[in-house]
């Protein structure tokens, strides 16, 4: 069966996809971390607020929620700019924080 559209016929809803407004705010000022995953080689952050530690195996950063660790083997930090960084090496974990600032009930 063909669908003809017209002027008699209703338009087919579509659903929308949105994010609540509160995260749209932050996200526009800056607050909420931004990670870029580019294979499992490279990791773009960006607005975080500080580097807490780094080794070859792990980088933590802060942000406005959180620390946010990336951890893998023969890690290097690249274009380290305020608030932005380029993560290369072997990646196998990323962690983000919870939203809530709080861990996961696990169980």
């Amino acid at each position: 069966m063909l669908f003809s559209r017209n002027a008699a016929s209703p338009r087919p809803h579509r659903p929308r996809r949105s994010l609540p407004a509160l995260e749209w705010v932050e996200d526009a000022a800056g607050r909420c971390a931004r990670v870029t995953v580019v294979g499992s080689r490279s990791l773009l952050v960006e607005n975080h607020t500080g580097l807490i530690s780094f080794t070859g195996e792990c980088v933590r950063l802060n942000t406005a929620r959180g620390p946010l660790c990336v951890t893998g083997s023969d890690l290097t930090l690249r274009d380290m700019r305020p608030g932005a960084l380029i993560v290369r090496g072997s990646i196998q974990k990323v962690e983000l924080p919870c939203p809530g600032g709080d861990a996961p009930d696990e169980g």
